[in-house]
């Protein structure tokens, strides 16, 4: 079932709409999840919530894209339970984040949307295939190993490619005025 055609039973309040997210963006809300707790347990949580969340949503709101909105509200969920944690313990996402800290200046964070302007725009310039990987490893979390796997490439290539696109990245904030 297309995107639209979730839209409009979730608009109508038909039920099947929660059996169609379930199989459109089950599979992908729940590896997110997982990348981001390391607990299935809280991932599978995650997932029913963000299910129970986009239902109350609409309507009255009407995303232009459904799927980036489950998306982007499944990950907030995970990042949300993530954040919760009292646990010292660090895991992957927090360390991917961390590979990043590097590119952007801590100052740039009190203006979070002019940065994401940025962020968008420099990752326009990236080819398909970097920007999937950019966007797999540090919006969804997956391991350079997964990446890896699904891309049919090395670990070492796909790392390459990465420490690429965050000195490109890098460079683009420095040109557009943002500082370290």
């Amino acid at each position: 079932m297309e995107d639209k055609d979730i839209l409009a039973l979730l608009w109508n309040r038909v039920e099947q709409a929660i059996s169609a997210m379930v199989e459109r963006y089950g599979r992908r809300l729940h590896l997110t999840a997982a990348n981001l707790l390391h607990d299935q347990q809280d991932a599978e949580e995650c997932v029913s919530d963000t299910y129970m969340a986009v239902w109350d949503a609409i309507p009255p709101k009407r995303p232009n894209c459904l799927s980036a909105y489950v998306y982007r509200t499944g990950r907030n969920i995970a990042l949300n339970k993530l954040r919760a944690r009292t646990t010292q313990k660090r895991g992957g996402y927090e360390l991917s984040l961390d590979e990043l800290e590097g590119c952007i200046p801590a100052p740039c964070m009190e203006n979070s949307m002019e940065l994401g302007q940025a962020l968008n725009q420099y990752l326009s310039t990236l080819n398909k295939d970097t920007r999937a990987i950019f966007l797999r490893r540090f919006w969804f979390g997956d391991s350079v190993k997964d990446i890896a796997k699904d891309f049919s490439m090395t670990e070492s290539a796909i790392s390459v490619r990465l420490n690429r696109a965050k000195a490109g990245l890098r460079s683009y904030l420095k040109k557009e005025g943002y500082h370290e």
